[in-house]
């Protein structure tokens, strides 16, 4: 399916999907594993920035 070129504004950059390839992301930057990043963007929800705070706690506190 192609683009809508009708729609314009700001990509939605400061949220986080559960498609693959943003879950293999941030599993790669926190150094955590993926099942666990997907259960954390689950339960946080679409913000970026509140997951990457959690992950960031957890590496800091040695979960994996």
């Amino acid at each position: 399916m192609s683009d809508n070129h009708n729609k314009r504004g700001k990509p939605d950059r400061n949220q986080v999907s559960q498609q693959k390839h943003e879950i293999d992301y941030l599993a790669k930057k926190h150094d955590l594993p993926p099942p666990l990043v997907k259960k954390v963007v689950a339960q946080e929800g679409p913000s970026r920035k509140s997951v990457d705070k959690y992950l960031d706690t957890m590496k800091k506190n040695g979960k994996k």
